[in-house]
């Protein structure tokens, strides 16, 4: 899971290569040698104090991180704990102590990205938690894409990957273009570039109608309706929405 944005993500691994378009460039924190995997019934409430002077919640419930630290933000992540008390799996946590994101998960971002939290599993799947504290993808994508460019262009669809394939769904996780081809783009609202082959690009619609065939040497976003792409003999054509052609 890539995340390319400045969230920081916190786990239970030394460092953690988070695979995919939403989750590059982050920090990971040790926080166990080897957590367990359990899901635990929800809490709403973690037990103690907010300690304004230093900036963390006191924690008197050693099922849980005792010293929750906010280091200046309005979120925290915080551990549960094992008959040791080693650091296992992580969640966040608010300043009165109300969980946001249960303590299920072994990596998460520490503030939401356009309105999701970013979770990992312990074999590097990737889901999303909405602000609410909701589930609404449980891991199990390679990579999220929730990037700003992406976004722009249409933010109601999360761009994801899956068995080496990508496609996108929609913010109730339920999937919008299947996943067929390795590699999508999102250039207009309702229009797609697939790449068949490298150097091979066509335009569909999230229904995967083909609007064009794969001919197409690069993709772009549509601009006004139209975009300007390349064909292999080195021409530039105008595409339109539609899917129309036209020699420049």
């Amino acid at each position: 899971m890539r995340i390319n944005n400045p969230y920081k993500i916190v786990g239970i691994v030394a460092t953690i290569v988070l695979i995919g378009g939403s989750c590059q460039g982050q920090d990971a924190t040790k926080a166990a040698k080897g957590g367990v995997e359990e899901t635990v019934l929800p809490i709403g409430q973690l037990q103690g104090k907010y300690n304004a002077a230093e900036d963390i919640w006191e924690n008197p419930d050693t099922a849980y991180e005792q010293f929750i630290r906010f280091d200046g933000e309005s979120l925290a992540t915080f551990h549960r704990t094992d008959a040791n008390g080693d650091l296992g799996t992580v969640g966040i946590v608010d300043k009165t102590g109300k969980v946001i994101v249960q303590p299920n998960y072994f990596s998460t971002t520490t503030k939401p990205h356009f309105g999701f939290f970013e979770v990992q599993d312990s074999k590097q799947r990737v889901g999303l938690i909405n602000k609410k504290g909701e589930e609404v993808v449980s891991p199990q994508y390679e990579s999220i894409f929730l990037d700003a460019s992406l976004m722009a262009i249409d933010s109601t669809i999360i761009k994801v990957a899956k068995g080496g394939k990508q496609g996108f769904i929609d913010h109730n996780g339920a999937i919008v273009v299947p996943f067929k081809y390795q590699v999508l783009d999102v250039v207009g609202k309702n229009r797609i570039m697939y790449m068949e082959s490298p150097q091979h690009w066509g335009l569909m619609d999230y229904n995967s109608k083909i609007l064009t065939d794969p001919v197409f040497t690069f993709s772009n976003i549509f601009v006004d309706g139209k975009t300007v792409l390349q064909q292999a003999d080195g021409e530039e054509y105008t595409l339109y929405e539609d899917g129309k052609i036209v020699k420049k």
